[in-house]
């Protein structure tokens, strides 16, 4: 504007009626619309930290449910009847049913197949598999079904039935998966074997995770046990086998349990070869080796026992125990027999089973006894006494030298040929015992020899082999 001009100079401000928003509107205005962007962010913010937590558990949840689903839908291809059914025949080489499958959670998470039928042969009522927890958690993985053992539940088989089963081990390995260490029957009962029955626990293992080797059979009886340990034979329709018993009582011959039974071989459905055996107790132990074959439904059976230092009067203590709170140190309750007997013998038989042929079979044995001593009367005091013998009050004759020979069979133990000697006296004879009652029927000859002028002199033997009688 000129000096002296009357003009207002122009300002940034404006001074009007109309409402028309200045540079100081324009920044208010823009304030405020930075705090209500600010706000809402915020308040967006804490919403989504609000629900985040709760969308994750609910994208959980549905993710769990799409894999439960995905691994039912599984089980129900993968382990039906039909689909197992067509596995197992593909890996056995035999035809196997499969009546029906499923899936139950009580007392514990397991697949049930039911009436599993093998080559036609043998049929399995109950066969449980049980996962562990981790087995299950893989199949959640999608790591394909994986399981820790399988349960057979309690049958009744023949032994021919249990040969079969055997023979198909080997082909086990394509038909179960490896991570199924275990396969048990539990319960198994032996139909046709009375001194086997059972019932088994019976396991096969898998020998380096890899294949099924070795099977493991185990049973109890009171405080007595009997355990197996089977394996294949290549090449061969042999089973190799070791046996184990505790506190047992043997099918044939001692009608007492054994401490200890022992025994290595091979078996076959017409052959039996025992390359050895032991048995022992409080007598001392006898050792051994036997064979049985089968030929046209007779099996032959055949082997030797010896023994060395085999107490007498123990053994004779068990078959015919005192009774209960008597004084086995009295002379009344004295064992007939004392002395260690050692013998090498042989034994034969012939029967349908290798049981009945061993109950048939005819032991033979020369028998020594080292330190005989005879219980019941004094034969020394009875040869030069002859009338005292009938009805001998007792005493016993102690022997330098006792031999017999030994022949069981038929219900019937025979002493034969027995030769005593003390000093001069010598004593021979034969006496038989019957094995169902031990009753004692025989006849021993004493004689002095030439240091008396006296005719020998004959005593009867008889009553039991608890309570001996000599004489009349």
């Amino acid at each position: 504007m000129a000096y002296g001009s009357t003009e207002v100079p122009a300002t940034a401000f404006a001074i009007t009626t109309v409402n028309v928003p200045d540079q100081l509107d324009l920044r208010e205005m823009d304030d405020r619309k930075q705090l209500e962007e600010e706000s809402r962010r915020r308040f967006d913010l804490s919403g989504f930290r609000a629900w985040a937590p709760r969308l994750f558990l609910v994208g959980l949840l549905a993710a769990i449910v799409f894999l439960a689903i995905e691994a039912v839908d599984t089980w129900r291809t993968a382990l039906s009847a039909p689909q197992v059914s067509a596995r197992l025949t593909a890996a056995l080489g035999v035809p196997v049913q499969i009546e029906s499958t499923g899936f139950a959670l009580r007392p514990a998470p397991r697949l049930l197949l039911s009436k599993v039928s093998i080559g036609g042969k043998v049929v399995l009522g109950e066969i449980a598999v049980n996962p562990a927890t981790r087995h299950i958690a893989q199949v959640l993985q999608g790591r394909g079904l994986n399981w820790g053992e399988a349960v057979v539940g309690p049958n009744r088989l023949t032994l021919e039935q249990c040969y079969y089963l055997f023979k198909l081990l080997p082909k086990l390995d394509g038909a179960l998966p490896s991570s199924l260490s275990t396969l048990r029957f539990d319960g198994l009962q032996i139909a046709d074997q009375p001194w086997i029955a059972g019932p088994w626990q019976v396991d096969l293992l898998r020998e380096g995770a890899t294949r099924f080797a070795k099977v493991s059979a185990e049973t109890r009886n009171g405080s007595g046990s009997l355990r197996f340990l089977l394996a294949q034979q290549p090449d061969t329709q042999a089973v190799s086998f070791q046996m184990e018993g505790r506190d047992w009582l043997l099918p044939v011959g001692a009608p007492f349990r054994m401490e200890d039974v022992i025994a290595a071989g091979q078996v076959t459905p017409t052959s039996l070869e025992l390359s050895e055996f032991s048995v022992g107790g409080p007598f001392g132990a006898a050792k051994g080796k036997a064979a049985a074959a089968s030929q046209d439904g007779v099996w032959s059976l055949s082997g030797e026992v010896e023994a060395d230092g085999l107490d007498l009067a123990a053994l004779v203590r068990l078959l015919a125990p005192p009774p209960p709170g008597a004084d086995e140190t009295s002379a009344q309750f004295a064992p007939v027999l004392q002395g260690n007997a050692s013998f090498i013998g042989k034994f034969e038989g012939k029967g349908s089973s290798i049981v009945e042929a061993a109950s048939a079979a005819v032991f033979a044995a020369p028998v020594q006894v080292r330190w005989p001593v005879l219980n019941g009367i004094n034969l020394g005091y009875a040869a030069t006494r002859p009338g005292s013998a009938a009805g001998s009050g007792g005493g016993s004759t102690r022997f330098s030298g006792l031999s017999a020979v030994v022949l069981a069979g038929g219900g019937i133990v025979s002493f034969r040929d027995i030769r005593g000697h003390a000093g001069a006296l010598t004593a021979s004879g034969q006496v038989d015992m019957t094995s169902a009652d031990h009753s004692l029927a025989g006849l021993l000859h004493v004689d002095l020899g030439a240091t008396r002028i006296l005719a020998p002199i004959r005593v009867p033997v008889h009553g039991t082999l608890a309570k001996p009688q000599f004489g009349r």
